[in-house]
């Protein structure tokens, strides 16, 4: 949906008194989906509305515009880790929620890349959005929200703001799709086959993104003082990469549905791949291929949330991937 049919489920909700305490937008946090927060937030603040939105002129616009106002939490990764910490969540978020607005209306917290709360933080969050407090609203922005945790995802309404689609970045988009062009499961060892190499594409992305922390850290001058932000900092880096494989992945299973649906000539994600992708369609359903997807967000789970070791979720995915 685009941004304005975001924006009139959020105003038909608030206007009938239906508001919930937690919205997933999905957009990206420096971009529409940071903008359409901001949009939300004028709309519950606004002291004279307008029709049926924001006047955009009042004290309170202003002072949502400028970033100031006094009822809007404003929460985003800390600047060298790249990841939100469960100390902000308990020390900032939490105190927040529970104390009564300054200005005696709606309190808003925005919470950008949400998908860099790391564990700890996410089920310090969890409690919160368990038993919200009266006129609080949580926007959760991230442009890959099917990293939060399923019970986060569970207690939230979704918004997708999302227009276009990108790309995976080179070369991780064309190895992922070397490796399933040449995935079969028509024995034990074809399957661990394709978890190895699975496994040695996530070793690459764990040395590269060391790598680029490290390079990081020598520029800043931080490592020796603070070993915590290096490992962070990593961290996330080899999160954000990892991402990156399981969107291809999916690019390809859109691509084996599109050619199993509507058959050979259809515009792919992996043109370059098209001989391979167009085999496979004909071997695998539409519905199959739309199950793979599915499965994708299995592997996800359990890799990113449950850190199941890799050695073990890939080998079990990899045999139900088709």
């Amino acid at each position: 949906m685009n941004s304005d049919e975001a924006y009139n489920i959020v105003r038909r909700c608030f206007e009938t008194g239906r508001m919930p305490h937690a919205y997933i937008i999905k957009g990206a946090p420096r971009g529409e989906g940071e903008s359409f927060a901001k949009r939300v937030s004028w709309l519950l603040l606004c002291r004279t509305p307008e029709n049926g939105g924001a006047c955009g002129k009042c004290q309170d616009c202003l002072n949502v515009e400028a970033g100031r106002h006094m009822d809007v939490l404003r929460i985003e990764p800390e600047s060298k880790s790249r990841q939100i910490s469960v100390s902000v969540i308990n020390d900032i978020v939490i105190p927040w929620s529970i104390r009564g607005s300054f200005l005696g209306g709606w309190k808003i917290c925005i919470i950008l890349f949400a998908d860099r709360l790391n564990d700890n933080a996410s089920n310090a969050l969890l409690k919160t959005l368990e038993e919200p407090a009266e006129r609080t609203l949580f926007l959760l922005v991230s442009d890959t929200p099917e990293m939060l945790l399923p019970t986060i995802i569970s207690r939230c309404q979704k918004l997708d703001l999302s227009t276009g689609h990108r790309l995976p970045p080179e070369p991780i988009r064309s190895e992922t799709a070397r490796i399933l062009a040449r995935h079969g499961t028509s024995s034990e060892l074809s399957i661990f086959a394709t978890a190895g190499r699975f496994e040695e594409l996530f070793g690459g992305i764990e040395k590269q993104a060391e790598k680029q922390a490290a390079d990081e850290a020598a520029a800043e001058k931080y490592a020796a003082s603070d070993d915590s932000r290096l490992k962070a900092r990593t961290a996330s880096l080899s999160k954000e990469l990892r991402q990156a494989v399981y969107e291809a992945m999916k690019d390809w299973y859109r691509d084996i549905m599109i050619c199993a649906s509507a058959g050979r000539g259809q515009p792919l994600f992996f043109e370059e791949f098209r001989r391979e992708i167009e085999k496979k369609a004909e071997t695998v359903s539409a519905e199959k291929a739309a199950e793979c997807l599915d499965l994708v967000d299995g592997l996800i789970r359990h890799m990113e949330l449950r850190n199941i070791k890799s050695s073990i979720a890939l080998p079990y995915w990899m045999g139900r991937l088709r």
